[in-house]
């Protein structure tokens, strides 16, 4: 485990203090952003146009959507499926 040493100016601790935010779980937070999840970033724009793509695939009737209990045992084979993949591997 490695420790990183943090210089933070006082006004803005005693500001994020007062706010009652957790800096160590920040840090935390924006260290795990950096690390590589192997899935590919995606811009904002084309996060608004898979978005886009999505409604309109909904309006019109594509696709396959699945009611509560429908999607609840979709979810569960899917696990179960993933589980068993990955347990072999």
């Amino acid at each position: 485990m490695q420790t990183i040493q943090l210089q933070i100016d006082d006004d803005i601790y005693e500001s994020i203090k007062q706010q009652g935010i957790d800096l160590k779980a920040k840090v935390y937070e924006l260290i795990d952003g950096l690390v590589d999840d192997g899935y590919p970033s995606i811009s904002t724009d084309e996060a608004k146009k898979r978005v886009a793509n999505a409604v309109e695939r909904y309006r019109s009737g594509e696709g396959r959507y699945y009611d509560e209990n429908e999607y609840r045992e979709h979810k569960i084979n899917t696990i179960e499926k993933l589980k068993i993949k990955y347990a072999n591997s």
